[in-house]
């Protein structure tokens, strides 16, 4: 156990990168631009930029008919299949933080949940942050719906640090202080760039998020991030000195390890939706319009009520964060700890889930499919290999002398042996690999699994191992 001190300690490490910051308030956006030019032209800044202001969170409200339905928590391919994963688990175990600007936690289907605020103030529209929180945590009780994920911990976070002052990184960073690894951190939120008011974008591309995003990703949070409302293609998004930072595989290109959500309509085939964000960084989508959850989805603060038509990248950001919740809730329950951060975008993004109408076009990844995900994970590890066989792994697949070759793994397919494998892999074990191979000669070669552990755990015994 870490004690407190140790962990003030730890956090003081990870936020040194944060020492090189400084915020400078100016009386005016013109100001502002003029004195981030003049500080990016200097030798000993590396970078300064006008950070985004306040911006409507990334939701199409009020423009979509309603479905009447919660669809997105059904079997694929029109849902994630929560219903099916509820058999196994219910998020139990798993924290689970929104961050944005405000929410209604009193309503009818949320109270229950005992959710608080780490820090910030609940300033600005609670009608969103409410359906945000319903469409994870909405209690299983009598009244409205059911969260993707209703036994998760959870919790908020405002970009409003007091009545007055906003900022996206200095939330992120609260709430990575307040959580553990294998926790789940909502970000609920899109900005602008340099100042424009247009273009809706992830909140990385401002420099203090994306660090903020890295460092709590790097403290084994996962991190699920709305890719904004803009209708760009991030591929062609350049920062004000003409990088591509979103596109993958540019030299330019940075990953924050967060898992970037686009929105899709909630008919299957699932299409992207106009205003959706796309491109090579985006790993996810789910619905993006139809979604019923608690709330009205905007501005209001009604403890009563509920909407058939939240969207966006907002509606969609949710349902695969309830996704990463109950996936982290299952490993956890089975095997004591939860994945990584990145073994999460793994799964989520990974060719086993939906994939979307048309992913040339569309590029916005592919919607969970949990059942697909349980049951690869499950099938993979009853076919993992016990380090003590490795031997006659090696035999099995006739690498029987120096010549290079491949074994099979379960879920990443032939892997290469070196041409030195006898010389690492069994230094000091020949005799172990003669036996096994020996007690192998009296099969024809069709052997069973349960053969292969005979044979391996008879060279073991008779060698006295």
């Amino acid at each position: 156990m870490v004690g407190r001190d140790e962990r003030e300690r730890l956090g003081r490490g990870r936020r040194a990168r944060f020492d090189g910051y400084a915020a400078i308030t100016v009386r005016d956006e013109a100001s502002a631009a003029e004195l981030a030019k003049e500080l990016d032209a200097r030798d000993d800044v590396e970078t300064a930029y006008v950070e985004g202001g306040p911006t409507p969170p990334p939701v199409n409200a009020g423009d979509d008919p309603r479905s009447g339905n919660q669809g997105y928590l059904d079997a694929a391919p029109d849902g994630i299949d929560a219903r099916w994963a509820w058999g196994a688990t219910d998020g139990t175990g798993i924290g689970f933080v929104d961050l944005e600007q405000g929410w209604t936690l009193n309503h009818e289907d949320l109270a229950a949940a005992g959710i608080t605020i780490i820090s910030g103030v609940s300033q600005a529209y609670h009608g969103h942050g409410t359906a945000v929180l319903g469409e994870v945590v909405s209690v299983d009780n009598t009244k409205g719906g059911v969260g993707v994920a209703p036994g998760a911990s959870a919790r908020v976070v405002s970009q409003y640090r007091t009545s007055t002052s906003y900022s996206t990184a200095a939330a992120i960073i609260s709430a990575a202080d307040a959580m553990s690894p294998g926790d789940v951190l909502l970000l609920e939120a899109q900005t602008t760039a340099g100042g424009s008011s247009t273009s809706y974008l992830p909140v990385e591309v401002e420099q203090a998020v994306f660090d903020a995003i890295r460092d709590a990703v790097d403290a084994g949070i996962v991190v699920v991030e709305a890719a904004g409302n803009g209708g760009n293609d991030l591929d062609d998004w350049t920062d004000a000195s003409g990088r591509h930072l979103l596109k993958v595989g540019d030299d330019d290109f940075r990953d924050s390890g967060a898992i970037m959500v686009g929105a899709a309509s909630s008919a299957a085939p699932h299409a992207r939706l106009s205003f959706s964000n796309h491109g090579s960084r985006i790993d996810c989508y789910a619905w993006g319009q139809n979604v019923d959850t608690t709330g009205d989805g905007w501005t209001g603060t009604s403890t009563t009520a509920y909407t058939g038509s939240f969207g966006g990248t907002s509606g969609a950001s949710p349902i695969v964060t309830g996704a990463a919740v109950l996936l982290q809730s299952w490993r956890k329950a089975r095997k004591g700890s939860p994945f990584s951060p990145g073994s999460v975008r793994s799964w989520l993004s990974s060719s086993l889930n939906t994939p979307s109408a048309n992913p040339a076009t569309d590029r916005i990844g592919v919607m969970p499919d949990l059942r697909a995900i349980f049951d690869r994970i499950e099938k993979n590890e009853r076919f993992r290999i016990d380090g003590r066989f490795v031997y006659w792994v090696y035999i099995l697949f006739g690498i029987i002398n120096d010549a290079p070759g491949v074994i099979w793994v379960p879920g990443k397919g032939p892997v290469p042996v070196d041409p030195d494998w006898r010389s690492h892999a069994v230094r000091g074990r020949r005799e172990l690999v003669a036996a096994i191979a020996k007690e192998a000669r009296a099969f024809d070669g069709r052997l069973t699994p349960k053969q292969l552990d005979r044979i391996a755990e008879k060279a073991f015994k008779n060698l006295g191992r």
